[in-house]
């Protein structure tokens, strides 16, 4: 009797690994959302401060130009105020920066002359200066000093320092020239009768240097208003 074989077992093929899926490849970092909302983010932020940079940079130096017009053209109106004070007073007097100015420095000797004589052409002499002192008073009264200074700059305070010297300047012209004309007088009557004439006359001129003491500081006062130092003389300088 014939003895069946064994049957070999089947072999198993071998387990196969799992097939693998899509892998999906890994946004750049620079495309991700979250990195994208941040970075636009951020460069709101930087374009909206340098904005605000930027606007208060144009705002400050239009300031600062402005600043700076107004300056020169303050200096510029001051130049011409003092400009004008120096040539009309010193055609008939002296100006030297920091003191008050000396309106006809002749006429106190002449009056002082007239006390005990009548010098040889006084009275041309005297009506001379009281013309001169007139025609430099009109010049500087007829100045359009208001226009001048409106719309420069200045203050309510500086502009006042500019009105008030001019109005003290004219004050001192217009008494000096009655002094000179009071002269005129004097010369004209006989030396024992020129005394209460002559006194008046000294008092006038003592009334015109009170006058252009006031004016030289407020003078000084309206061109330091306008940028422009004016240093006090020392005596004996």
């Amino acid at each position: 009797m014939a003895i069946k074989g064994k049957k070999r077992p089947k072999a198993r093929p071998p387990v196969r690994a799992p097939r693998r899926g899509p892998v999906p490849v890994p946004v750049p970092f620079a495309k991700r959302r979250g990195v994208q909302a941040l970075a636009a983010f951020i460069a709101g932020l930087l374009v909206f401060w340098g904005g605000i940079w930027l606007t208060n940079g144009l705002r400050e130096q239009d300031r600062t130009s402005r600043t700076e017009a107004q300056d020169l053209l303050r200096r510029r109106a001051g130049s011409s105020w003092q400009t004008l004070v120096e040539t009309e007073v010193g055609t008939i007097g002296q100006v030297q920066e920091g003191t008050p100015p000396v309106i006809l420095p002749q006429l106190p000797g002449i009056l002082t002359g007239l006390k005990d004589g009548t010098p040889k052409d006084v009275v041309a002499t005297l009506q001379d200066a009281a013309a001169s002192a007139k025609e430099v008073s009109g010049t500087i009264d007829s100045y359009d000093l208001s226009r001048s200074i409106r719309d420069k700059g200045f203050d309510a305070a500086g502009a006042l320092q500019f009105l008030t010297a001019r109005d003290e300047l004219v004050r001192a012209l217009d008494i000096t020239r009655e002094a000179a004309l009071l002269g005129v007088a004097a010369a004209r009557l006989d030396v024992a009768d020129r005394g209460a004439v002559l006194a008046r006359a000294e008092s006038l001129l003592g009334q015109a240097s009170v006058a252009l003491a006031r004016f030289q500081i407020h003078h000084s006062q309206a061109l330091s208003a306008a940028g422009i130092n004016v240093q006090p003389t020392l005596p004996g300088a």
